[in-house]
């Protein structure tokens, strides 16, 4: 399929791209104060265009996931970039951008949208769009490579953005994160009316713009890597406890925790837990200038959980939420016929995504796979299987293909 880029060129799928390493307009200056901001708003309202938006935050580096610059770009008035760590309000963009927005893997910056005060009115995700057309790689660049035949140079992807004056290649690559959105979403929506799958699209696009915030996790403490390797439940205490103050640390400080402790200097600390400073200091991991400075918390942290009374020191295993399944480890012990049954879904969902070559979690959410085929080995009826999956949230084009089969299976 040949695709008509921005830049003048013919092109089409090729293993030899043409790699984009400059915006075509040049740099803007970043948007800092409320009068350019209002500036920016006025020509972006001049436009109905489809706005192509980003977002870089600071995750591994500050506490948290705010987001520190925000790009946008219409093609007929340009990019912009706005500090969004001077300018925590942009609610007087509302109105100026009240058309489609364009976001590869929008789940991930939609909420930093939303704490700026922006609400999309319409999503077009590159990424999803991707995976519906049948890629196999779905970074932003690996995209445009596919569909495009050009490759955006990809140098600053990792970096810390909280850091300011931004330098000036960090804001290149900023400003190169929407130069292709536009073309990108014109030619896969090309792709997905010539595949008659549009409308799969457009149901997937309103279910990531319209769905929840998520829950926070109960026990987050509990995904510390390396946490199996404690088989005492007063380690197990040791190392929540020094989890929640680590993370009390890290937000006073606005400090990614992993940066002030690592989590195997946790691991460590649960399994031979230090009673001195001398002996906390000999884990490298509580070493550096910055985490000396708190040892006298993380010992008294250390201290709580030894005294703890046995009956709140936490259970081995993670309690499961009553909301969901237990996890699927455990189902041949809980209940074989669970289990088989998973494999006998899971083959069945794969099957007819080999068939439309997608992935089988674009078809079918593992999480509503497992939903199906623990609540189905009970042997209390469930009710029809159409009825079941849209409670569950699959999307009526996901429901469309699926049941038939999965009737079929459950009824055998």
């Amino acid at each position: 399929m040949l695709v008509d880029n921005p830049y003048g060129i013919l092109r089409g799928d090729t293993e030899d791209p043409q790699l984009i390493a400059f915006p075509r307009d040049g740099i803007p200056e970043v948007i800092s104060t409320v009068e350019a901001l209002k500036d920016a708003a006025e020509k972006l309202g001049h436009s109905a265009m489809p706005l192509a938006v980003d977002v870089e935050r600071a995750q591994g580096f500050r506490y948290g996931s705010s987001p520190y610059l925000l790009q946008l770009r219409r093609e007929d008035v340009g990019s912009f970039l706005i500090d969004t760590a001077e300018l925590r309000d942009l609610k007087i963009l509302q109105s100026s951008i009240e058309a489609s927005w364009i976001l590869h893997d929008a789940s991930q910056d939609l909420p930093n949208l939303r704490e700026l005060g922006l609400k999309v009115p319409q999503l077009f995700d590159t990424q999803v769009a991707s995976r519906l057309v049948g890629l196999t790689h779905f970074g932003l660049s690996a995209v445009c490579e596919q569909i495009l035949g050009l490759a955006l140079l990809k140098d600053h992807q990792a970096a810390n953005w909280s850091v300011r004056p931004l330098p000036k290649d960090w804001l290149r690559y900023a400003v190169l994160d929407v130069e292709l959105l536009t073309a990108l979403k014109d030619a896969l929506e090309l792709r997905l009316e010539a595949l008659g799958r549009l409308s799969w699209a457009q149901q997937e696009f309103s279910h990531i713009a319209e769905a929840a915030p998520p829950k926070p996790k109960k026990d987050r403490w509990r995904s510390i890597p390396g946490i199996g390797k404690l088989t005492s439940k007063r380690a197990l205490a040791i190392a929540r406890e020094l989890w929640f103050e680590r993370d009390a640390i890290a937000q006073e400080i606005d400090l990614a925790p992993g940066r002030l402790v690592r989590n195997s200097g946790i691991i460590h600390a649960a399994q031979r837990p230090p009673r001195t400073r001398h002996n906390l200091l000999s884990i490298a991991e509580f070493r550096s200038p910055q985490t000396r400075r708190y040892a006298d918390r993380f010992l008294a942290a250390v201290g709580r959980a030894l005294v703890l009374p046995d009956n709140q020191l936490p259970p081995r295993h993670r309690k499961e939420d009553d909301e969901h399944t237990p996890s699927v480890r455990h189902w041949q012990r809980l209940r074989a016929e669970a289990h088989d049954l998973l494999l006998q879904v899971r083959d069945c969902v794969a099957q007819q995504a080999q068939h439309l070559e997608i992935s089988p979690e674009i078809l079918l959410e593992p999480r509503i796979q497992r939903a199906l085929a623990w609540d189905y080995s009970q042997g209390e009826p469930m009710g029809p299987v159409d009825e079941y999956l849209a409670a569950q949230g699959a999307r009526p084009w996901q429901v469309a293909i699926v049941a038939p089969e999965l009737h079929q299976l459950l009824a055998g």
